[in-house]
């Protein structure tokens, strides 16, 4: 990953950790009142909340909330900060009840858990409108290289550009010539002969490879050997219809196609 998109991702987590902190002190203090109680001590429970914040980030990163390609207004993102919100409480709960027992408000956990969530949702929010601003300014992208200028590769490029995506294309090799020379833009530099040069002029970290797919194999070793990263859309391999998603069976990933996807496919 990029030196400027490790320093956003750590502003991303930093704020997510003084966003926890607070929705435990917004949690005691809407509960207790704003006058510290002797019954439930603001120490004590400051404590346990300092000890339960390394764990809810790990768990951040277990529910793989920090992935650079997520889509933050979604539910599926919802559904991981969420999660996150709930075992934040329950491993606070645990922790407070070993080491005191006594507890003083069940209400106030609820609260814990809508703080949470609505805070760290809220700022995942914003965090990406700030993440694509710094992409448009062309910070931390990642520049990228097209091979296709055919109809899915059209549809990859325009699609890349008008959501501001981190893999921004910036050269397209039309793999069998033509008449094109922009897709939405971006410059058509001519075909397969100009490849390493093109990768070469244009300071290329990515191949997105939408046609072609002979030249597969020695495009994959070209990426591999020269640390480019490659992708490729399944529309490559005449998968055009149907949800695709890539799945690890006893530990090997494969290509999962299925023909229309169901509710339950985001629960397991």
């Amino acid at each position: 990953m990029k030196k400027s998109l490790i320093r956003l991702k750590a502003l991303q987590i930093v704020v997510d950790a003084i966003l926890i902190l607070a929705a435990f002190a917004l949690a005691y203090f809407i509960r207790v009142g704003f006058i510290l109680s002797t019954d439930f001590p603001f120490p004590r429970y400051a404590l346990i909340a300092l000890i339960t914040l390394p764990i809810t980030l790990g768990l951040m990163f277990f529910a793989r909330s920090y992935r650079l390609t997520q889509q933050a207004l979604s539910l599926r993102h919802f559904q991981r900060i969420a999660y996150v919100s709930i075992q934040n409480v329950a491993v606070f709960m645990v922790l407070y009840y070993f080491a005191y027992r006594n507890f003083f408000s069940r209400l106030i956990l609820v609260y814990i858990f809508a703080f949470t969530l609505a805070l760290v949702y809220g700022w995942h929010l914003l965090f990406q409108w700030i993440l694509k601003r710094n992409f448009q300014r062309e910070v931390g992208v990642y520049r990228t290289l097209v091979i296709g200028a055919n109809r899915p590769a059209e549809d990859i490029v325009g699609l890349l550009i008008g959501q501001r995506s981190h893999l921004k294309p910036v050269a397209v090799i039309n793999a069998h010539g033509g008449q094109k020379t922009h897709l939405h833009g971006v410059p058509v530099v001519g075909k397969m002969d100009r490849f390493e040069r093109a990768v070469a002029e244009n300071n290329i970290d990515v191949i997105l490879q939408a046609d072609h797919l002979e030249q597969s194999l020695n495009i994959i070793n070209y990426a591999l050997a020269n640390h480019l990263l490659y992708v490729m859309p399944p529309e490559l391999l005449g998968v055009f219809q149907g949800h695709q998603r890539v799945e690890e069976v006893e530990g090997v990933p494969l290509l999962k196609v299925e023909k229309r996807r169901r509710w339950w496919h985001d629960v397991w």
